[in-house]
């Protein structure tokens, strides 16, 4: 198996197991907390995988210390990198929607 597939593999296992305590914790289903847990790690691994930003609060923050410096100061271009952790929270956070739009509208409650 290559380095990636296994970083792939250990990330699922990893968001897996991080859910299934958060879903014991809080008495909820598993798929019912598996879009939600998904779309965190996706989004967190999203923040901590890009590099450089175009926000508006970085351009104000970067003309407020040239006005008071002189020094001009260049933006890094947004870069995401695609890594297999990134892969691996989408792939959760998908199979995880498709769990909870079938189990909230296809399957009825049981009572």
């Amino acid at each position: 198996m290559k380095r990636t597939q296994l970083i792939f593999v250990i990330t699922l296992l990893i968001e897996a197991g991080l859910t299934y305590a958060c879903s014991s914790f809080l008495s909820i289903r598993f798929i019912e907390l598996m879009f939600f847990s998904g779309l965190l790690f996706s989004v967190l691994t999203f923040w901590f995988s890009s590099s450089g930003s175009n926000s508006a609060h970085s351009h104000y923050k970067t003309h407020s210390m040239r006005l008071m410096s002189g020094a001009t100061i260049e933006h890094n271009p947004f870069r995401l990198r695609w890594t297999a952790y990134f892969f691996a929270s989408l792939s959760f956070t998908g199979v995880g929607l498709i769990f909870f739009v079938l189990l909230t509208n296809v399957i009825p409650p049981v009572s």
